[in-house]
Parts: structure tokens; sequence; C-alpha cells
């Protein structure tokens, strides 16, 4: 007998059961990395919109429509603090429309930061599924009933019909009105011929132009009354100049802020927008009523609001 036969075999054990042993195990490791990966990197969520408060994906809106919708938003805020209102149009949510939704609202940081009073609407157009959702702090005026109301007898017939724009303006319009303790108008019962549903179409689509021109003329009212401050100062110092961001965001301020309490003066305006930028291009600056953007750093979504199908 040998020397080698005498000693114990120093090493791996080379059976095959041990070889499928170690297979799994290296699989299992596996497959708990690229889990940890997974949840790590979470939803595939966009950017929030540039500017506005519309991201239109799924490309169902015109520039003009889009434009439309992000500006009732802002004429909305600068009415009121009740809500922050944000819409989010993609083809496909990445699972559960729900959890999508809940996940993009709290990363965009829809509505005010310690308010949590943001809604945000969101469509999938492939998969034919909407959702509100709403955040705690709005849910005692705006609740999950109402909510159900604007999916189902606002969103989904508008979207069903192709109607896209027309839905969402009538949903914001919905929102902020809930939102401040109001009930909107309801919806047309079942028409009894079809003379009557057109002459309602007809009537709804009217009210909505004219709501949107009406919005597209103030802003451009208030872009003309800034730019005309920013020339008075100009005259009256030569050496007065603001960058294009500066007058973009003194133009977002004197839409925002029409009282008696604004700065009308570019000049006196410029120190106080370099010290705080946040405050000085369209917020509220403490006043209850509202002139915030929609992204506020806001929170408190917890599965509150709605969601359908057309």
């Amino acid at each position: 007998m040998t020397r080698r036969d005498v000693l114990p075999t120093v090493g791996a054990d080379r059976s095959p059961g041990a070889r499928r042993h170690r297979t799994l195990l290296a699989s299992a490791v596996v497959l708990a990395a690229l889990t940890a990966c997974s949840s790590e990197e979470g939803t595939d969520v966009p950017a929030p919109p540039a500017a506005g408060a519309v991201l239109d994906v799924s490309e169902v809106l015109t520039a003009d429509e889009e434009r439309a919708v992000s500006e009732l938003v802002d004429a909305e805020n600068a009415r009121t603090d009740a809500a922050r209102v944000a819409v989010l149009l993609v083809p496909s949510a990445d699972g559960d429309l729900e959890d999508y939704a809940r996940e993009v609202a709290t990363r965009w940081g829809v509505g005010d930061e310690g308010a949590d009073n943001g809604v945000l609407v969101v469509a999938a157009t492939d998969d034919r599924e909407l959702r509100v959702e709403v955040a705690d702090g709005v849910r005692d005026r705006f609740d999950d009933d109402e909510a159900a109301t604007v999916v189902e007898d606002v969103l989904a017939p508008a979207f069903g019909d192709e109607r896209y724009a027309e839905g969402l303006t009538a949903a914001v319009v919905a929102v902020y009105t809930y939102a401040e303790g109001g009930t909107p108008p309801a919806p047309a019962s079942e028409p009894t011929n079809w003379a009557v549903l057109g002459a309602w179409i007809g009537g709804a689509g009217l009210l909505v132009g004219g709501l949107v021109a009406w919005l597209v003329g103030d802003r451009r009212r208030r872009h003309r009354l800034a730019d005309g401050e920013i020339a008075a100062a100009r005259e009256q110092d030569p050496g007065f100049d603001l960058t294009d961001e500066q007058r973009a965001a003194y133009r977002r301020y004197r839409y925002h802020r029409r009282g008696s309490d604004a700065v009308s003066n570019p000049g006196a305006w410029l120190p106080l927008y370099v010290a705080n930028p946040a405050l000085w291009s369209g917020g509220s600056q403490g006043s209850s009523s509202g002139g915030g953007s929609s992204f506020g750093g806001g929170g408190g979504f917890s599965g509150g609001g709605a969601s359908g199908g057309y």
C-alpha cells in the first residue's frame, strides 16, 4: 500500500453531488445579487418636465394642447394652494400602474413640502389605464370616491374617444374644485339622441377652447408687462441687464405675483432673486393665495386615489 492510498484526499469533493450543490449555491448567489441590483434601481421613472406640469411621453398631445393644459395648472396654482397637479402620459407603466404612479409622484416631489397636497394624473395610453394619485394632505377634501369620479366620468370617456386634451383639462379643473371643497358640474346624463350629444360636446368644446384661449392670452399679457418693466429699468440704468435665465424667472414671478405686494421693479427684484431663486421666481412668498410650482418637494403618497381603464 502506498502513502497516497493511506493519506486522506486534500481539496474539494469532486463527486457529481457536490458539483451540483456548488452550482446551485452559485446560482442562488447570482440571483440574489441581481435581485438586489433591481431593487436598488427601482422603477424606471422619467425625469419631471423641464418646464410646466405636463410630461407627454406618449406624444398624444399637440404642442399647443400640452402648453394649454400646463398653463391651466399654472393658473390654478396661482389662484390656490389647495392642490398641486402634475400630469404624466406614458405608453405603458412599469408594472402595476398604482405602484408606478406612487413612485413617480414621490420622486418628482409633486406638491408643496410639508403640505402633501400633490395630485398626479397618469395615463398609460397603450395599456389604456388611468390613475389619479392623491397625497395624504389633500385626501380629506379630495377623497378616493371623488378621485374615482374623475377617472370614470371625466378621463375615461374622453380618452376612449382620443380627446386627450379635453379630458385632461376637465380633470384638472375637477381636481382643484374638489380640493377647495367645491363640486364640479355633474357629467351629462346619457343623451336621448345624437343631436343632444352633439350639442353637449360642442358646448363643452367651446368652453374648453375659450378657457385655453384666455389662459394663453393672459400669459402673453403678463409677459409683455414684465418685458416692459425690464425695458423701463434699462432706461433708468443703462448698465442694468438680465441673463436669459433671469428674464424667464422674472416673467414667471410677474405672472404669479400680481397683487400690490409684488415687486414690479426688476432692479429691486434681481438681488432678491439672486439671494433666493426658488422664492423669487414665481413662488408664493408665504402667501396663502397660491402661486407655487407643482413640484415643491411634496410627499405623502401612501396609496390614496383611484384607478380605471378606458
